[in-house]
């Protein structure tokens, strides 16, 4: 998809963040079903995809890579996260992508905020224009969208990553398109 007006970079923070405890309820193994969509001045495209978590990360794994994020930056990240155990993976027509880090936290008192981190980029948006910026360093996907007791909710997804420490939460996700991709529905899969 050639998107000329999503080719400019933007910095995102993952609202999950790569610091402090999980306080939640596991909720593992689950899945999600999700409708993404992203539009700009030249079309859009829609798609849907199934986010399967067979365990959130642990406390200590979570802290391990939060620190090596912060000592080494992206790369080490890139690096540590390819070598984390697969804990779920993220589907997409017939492509499959690996879950390597995945958190969940409460939100108010009936929602709660899930983030996942695949060990590769989903899809560059955007590369295939004339003036696109390279595609090198954007290593990795990252899923965000918060979900109600119910098990209905949104969120946004950044299809091509770079992430660095910073920010309100301890990590600023880099787009490579400049704008994430709208998860404008997401279900949860009832057992």
């Amino acid at each position: 998809m050639a998107l000329r007006a999503l080719t400019a970079s933007v910095l995102l923070v993952i609202p999950v963040a790569l610091a402090g405890a999980q306080s939640w309820k596991n909720t593992a193994p689950e899945s999600f079903k999700a409708n993404g969509q992203i539009t700009g001045a030249a079309g859009g495209a829609a798609s849907a995809m199934t986010i399967a978590i067979d365990k959130y990360t642990s406390d200590a794994d979570h802290q391990a890579l939060a620190d090596t994020l912060k000592s080494g930056g992206h790369a080490a990240f890139v690096a540590a996260l390819k070598k984390a155990p697969a804990i779920g993976k993220l589907t997409m027509g017939k492509r499959t992508f690996t879950i390597r880090w995945a958190r969940t936290q409460p939100v108010g008192t009936d929602h709660r905020r899930v983030a996942a981190v695949t060990d590769e980029p989903i899809f560059f948006a955007g590369a295939g224009a004339v003036d696109a910026k390279p595609t090198a360093g954007f290593d990795i996907g990252v899923i965000e969208f918060t979900i109600d007791a119910v098990g209905l909710g949104k969120g946004t997804m950044a299809p091509a990553a770079k992430v660095k420490a910073g920010g309100d939460t301890g990590v600023e996700v880099e787009d490579y398109s400049g704008k994430r991709i709208e998860l404008v529905t997401v279900t949860r899969n009832l057992k």
